[in-house]
């Protein structure tokens, strides 16, 4: 054979062992899944507050002095509706005593009304929380002492809610006929029932 020929056939010889090489590197078996709509889903703290089948209804006490003594009480029902267990935190806020005006009889018993701007009516009036049936807190309705039943509230052992339990806030009023006079003529209170739901959390969980 002629050397001419010889290095021919070796040159053909690389090209297929070239070729078997390339084909090997591609030639293998795999399998694959793909682990799709990965997500994250946070649970739900949600309450529901009602009283008498109405969801945040207030209370509102008109034309007082019609009777002599005052009293009354207001129960809410509050629900867990999330799914995670919650503390459940109560308070008043928006505290305002309003003095409307001063009339003659008002003058009578409070020379100074036409340059008070704040009502006597709410540091007269105390309001009682309960608990289900357990008193925990009360306070009157003077601007100073709003704070005072959240502040007591966050000293009960934590009440905890779990998903889809309930418990009763009332609030019990009373002021007796002796307890004011004219002094309050026209005067008004208002303020809000605050009620909140917090996640439990590793750590300190917020208070009032």
């Amino acid at each position: 054979m002629s050397a001419k020929k010889r290095i021919l056939l070796s040159i053909a010889a690389i090209a297929i062992t070239a070729g078997l090489v390339g084909a090997g590197t591609y030639a293998f078996f795999f399998a694959r899944r793909i682990a799709s709509t990965n997500k994250f889903a946070a649970g739900t703290l949600d309450l529901n507050v009602s009283s008498n089948g109405q969801t945040n209804e207030p209370f509102v006490l008109e034309n007082m002095g019609e009777q002599g003594n005052l009293s009354g009480s207001k129960t809410w029902t509050i629900k867990n509706t999330g799914t995670l267990p919650g503390r459940l935190l109560f308070r008043i806020q928006n505290l305002h005593n309003y003095e409307n005006g001063c009339n003659d009889p008002e003058k009578e018993a409070e020379p100074n009304c036409e340059n008070d701007n704040e009502g006597e009516l709410g540091p007269l009036i105390t309001l009682h929380v309960k608990l289900d049936d357990n008193e925990v807190a009360s306070s009157t309705l003077a601007d100073d002492q709003v704070d005072q039943i959240g502040t007591q509230w966050n000293a009960l052992d934590p009440i905890i809610l779990q998903p889809g339990e309930e418990r009763t806030i009332t609030v019990n009023w009373a002021l007796d006929e002796n307890a004011y006079g004219n002094e309050v003529q026209s005067d008004s209170v208002t303020f809000d029932a605050n009620f909140r739901l917090i996640q439990l959390i590793a750590g300190p969980t917020p208070t009032n």
